[in-house]
């Protein structure tokens, strides 16, 4: 699922920047959320209280805080999220740069700009979903695993086992701090811990109780006082919901 922000002062183009997106996903085999923001200031509240997104379209001039503004603030929370400008001016191309804009499209824009810009993005988006990590073996060696394969990881003393997605296991000497600062600069929110001694892959649950998690037919426990804030996590992190 992608998870998409559009951000614009006026209703009217929140209205045609998702209609150009709709079209654009249309052919496309994807499952898309939407949300939508009229002021800059909202669009932050929603970050700093969570909200994740792979996308967002986001205008540049308007009242309060700009789009350049807004987005520095996203990027002190989220470094890898696509961001893409539209905007009536030319004036603040080289700031969108600074805050590692994805595109800049000049309104009114043509579907094939906007398309070319999508393009850019998913692309980028792809890349990052594709990326490995090397575990150094505690019997020597390294293994290189893609990030969809691992399904969680559990402490043992000075030694983490992680479980893979093809059943086998392995073992590396790494603290799981070290571990889960290391995921969160390649998935920012895509591992959390249910319990001291775990991390698992939330893109790999498929059953949340109030006991436990359960991955491909393990189950790995999860905190009483925990429950409510990592389902929370979950939930945001997986089904954002769809802007009206």
């Amino acid at each position: 699922m992608l998870r998409i922000a559009i951000c614009d002062d006026q209703a009217e183009q929140i209205a045609l920047i998702r209609a150009a997106a709709e079209k654009y996903f249309q052919s496309k085999r994807e499952y898309i959320s939407y949300e939508s923001f009229e002021q800059a200031f909202a669009f932050i509240d929603a970050i700093e209280r969570g909200a994740i997104f792979d996308i967002v379209l986001l205008d540049v001039c308007m009242p309060g805080l700009s789009g350049i503004d807004a987005a520095a603030e996203l990027r002190k929370h989220h470094n890898r999220t696509e961001i893409i400008f539209l905007t009536t001016s030319d004036e603040f191309a080289v700031d969108a740069f600074a805050v590692k804009a994805t595109d800049y499209l000049l309104k009114p824009f043509t579907q094939s700009q906007f398309n070319r810009a999508m393009e850019r993005a998913i692309s980028c988006i792809r890349q990052r979903n594709s990326a490995k990590m090397v575990f150094r073996l505690t019997g020597g060696g390294i293994q290189v695993e893609e990030l969809t394969q691992i399904l969680y990881l559990e402490n043992h003393g000075h030694i983490i086992r992680v479980y893979l997605g093809d059943g086998t296991m392995l073992e590396t000497r790494k603290s799981m701090q070290e571990m889960k600062d290391h995921l969160d600069k390649i998935a920012p929110g895509q591992f959390l811990s249910p319990h001291k001694g775990y991390l698992v892959n939330l893109k790999a649950i498929h059953l949340l109780r109030p006991e436990y998690v359960e991955i491909q037919g393990h189950k790995i426990p999860l905190g009483k006082r925990k429950y409510r804030d990592f389902q929370e996590q979950y939930f945001q992190f997986m089904f954002a919901p769809a802007g009206q």
